[in-house]
């Protein structure tokens, strides 16, 4: 609740601070002394937009100070918002100078739509005209509806099931508006996909594969030089490091005796020959082994060029292709079975139409139920008040159309 409030500079007020009590508070004064001023500050320390005029002629800002303390309730929705009230308050204070306004909540600057959302969670404002929404059929709808509580919300959330289920017939239904002529087509259209993809022949996997036999092949030559010349450097030749190492091994095999970090080196050095030695084999292997073939080449780049086709049409990748070609094929079995599966769905419909219908019926019941008793209160509390001759009555229309609320539409006397 609001507990304290403190105004410096606003309108016609130099500075004002009221502490309010539980229960029932009442601010009392003639016209002019400031009691519009006063609930207005809250409104705008709660993030409402300011206007001109409203500092105080004279002064250089206006400040709005709001102290609430919170429930233990609260105060976990709060600290879900980011909000960490000390000692189960908050403060939310507004500064405002000619051009601009700085809001705080506990200190920490906040922006007018963060405050909005807290200060729903503290507190309301009622004034004159601002519950015209209870004049739309659609609210009172709303207010019956909590006022009956679990019973209209199960009932409710059952309609809510029959209504997504007939609506998702009825929309499949609508796809089968089509003449003799354009189905014809679409199913010409449908087979010639369908048999390109097939005739592909595709496998997962295919185009990695093909692509990296591609860039080895178009690249043979820089491969076949390159590789020579490593061979050229490490292999048997005077000059290479195989030699080099031979050589050095040579003369380091009599002193590895004569110390342990030498025998060391000595050990290394073999592991090192014998490694070079292993790597000598396989790029020689490797060299004789790789041949350009003009054939392959070209059943490679073919066959690429028509992956990279069916990839531009229906997919970007082999996958998506095949899935592509999956749901084609439901749509084919659907057009060549157009009629049966058209018959299908209406039959399907016209029992969700009943079930919606049938669920439709038992929440109306029920929310007739609930009116009542809630005529009976509303009477009771007004005849409280010592209206007299106190007619209040719920009156109920079927609309033509369902929805995700039932078929009701109510109306107040």
């Amino acid at each position: 609740m609001l507990v304290h409030l403190h105004v410096k500079n606003l309108a016609l007020i130099e500075e004002a601070e009221v502490d309010f009590q539980e229960g029932l508070n009442i601010l009392t004064g003639e016209t002019g002394a400031g009691k519009s001023i006063l609930i207005g500050s809250v409104n705008l320390a709660l993030g409402q937009k300011m206007f001109r005029g409203i500092i105080r002629e004279g002064a250089g800002n206006a400040l709005v100070e709001l102290v609430f303390q919170v429930r233990p309730d609260t105060e976990e929705k709060l600290k879900e918002m980011g909000v960490y009230p000390e000692e189960g308050q908050v403060i939310i204070s507004r500064r405002i100078t000619e051009t601009r306004s700085i809001s705080k909540v506990n200190g920490e600057t906040c922006t007018a739509s963060s405050i909005r959302k807290i200060a729903e969670l503290l507190l309301d404002i009622h004034g004159q005209h601002e519950h015209q929404s209870l004049l739309y059929p659609e609210k009172q709808m709303e207010i019956l509806d909590d006022y009956g509580e679990i019973q209209i919300r199960d009932k409710k959330e059952t309609v809510r099931k029959h209504y997504r289920e007939y609506l998702g017939v009825k929309k499949e239904l609508e796809s089968y508006e089509l003449d003799e002529e354009q189905r014809r087509r679409e199913i010409s259209f449908l087979e010639y996909e369908i048999q390109e993809i097939q005739e592909a022949q595709l496998r997962s996997g295919e185009d990695e594969e093909l692509e990296i036999a591609y860039r080895k092949l178009s690249n043979s030559r820089q491969i076949t030089e390159g590789l020579g010349m490593v061979y050229q450097l490490t292999g048997d030749n005077q000059e290479s490091s195989t030699q080099q190492i031979g050589r050095a091994l040579q003369k380091l095999s009599p002193i590895s005796g004569f110390d342990e970090k030498l025998e060391g080196f000595y050990s290394a050095l073999t592991d090192i020959d014998s490694l070079l030695n292993d790597f000598n084999r396989e790029v020689s292997s490797y060299l004789s082994e790789f041949v350009f073939s003009e054939e392959e080449f070209v059943q490679i780049e073919t066959r690429l060029d028509l992956l990279n086709h069916l990839k531009s049409k229906y997919g970007h990748s082999i996958r998506e292709i095949l899935v592509y070609k999956e749901e084609k094929e439901q749509e084919l079995e659907r057009l060549l079975h157009f009629q049966e599966q058209k018959e299908a769905l209406e039959k399907r419909l016209e029992t969700e139409t009943e079930e919606l219908s049938k669920a439709c019926q038992e929440l109306t019941k029920v929310r007739k139920t609930w009116a009542k008793e809630l005529e009976k209160q509303i009477v009771q509390g007004l005849q409280d008040l010592n209206f007299l001759n106190v007619e209040f009555e719920i009156q109920f229309k079927e609309r033509e159309q369902f929805s995700s609320q039932g078929k009701d539409s109510i109306c107040i006397f």
